[in-house]
């Protein structure tokens, strides 16, 4: 079982790593302007840190038990970026946002549509959603242009088809 996980988890390393870094720039530009130390460290380099590891460890289970929804992790990465750039050039609005939280999801999750069609392109499903870890996963077929084909490569660290 630890090889499985082991050998999903170097297939999904950029992936993973990109999530992560996208996640803990959010987490220190969302709390940038709290004045507030842990010791000598700002409060924002300590949840960007959190944030990184609870969105990482997230996105690692969601490639491995719905690989089928992994390409919306990385847009929903980036569009969690976008917001919390919103939230720190327009405090008056975007705390009030932050403060409900349904809210705030909507807008992400929203955001991470859209930033998903741009990334990736239309992204042509087959088989199902969801399969046991450990089995092999098919690369995925997209319809899109050679920039987006590009992204998907690099992310999947395998070659799309193109539809």
């Amino acid at each position: 079982m630890l090889s499985v996980l082991g050998s999903h988890l170097y297939q999904e390393r950029r992936r993973l790593l990109f999530v992560a870094s996208m996640a803990f720039l959010a987490g220190v530009l969302l709390y940038l302007p709290a004045p507030i130390y842990v010791g000598a460290v700002h409060i924002s380099l300590i949840s960007g840190v959190v944030y990184a590891t609870v969105v990482g460890l997230a996105a690692f289970f969601v490639c491995l038990i719905l690989p089928s929804m992994r390409f919306m992790i990385e847009a929903v990465a980036v569009s969690r970026l976008f917001f919390a750039f919103f939230v720190l050039s327009m405090p008056q609005i975007g705390f009030q946002i932050l403060a409900n939280p349904l809210l705030t999801a909507l807008l992400v999750v929203a955001g991470g549509a859209a930033i998903s069609r741009v990334l990736h392109g239309r992204i042509l499903r087959e088989g199902p959603r969801w399969q046991m870890p450990g089995r092999p996963r098919k690369p995925v077929r997209i319809d899109g242009n050679a920039y987006q084909h590009r992204i998907v490569a690099w992310l999947d660290d395998a070659a799309p088809i193109p539809a």
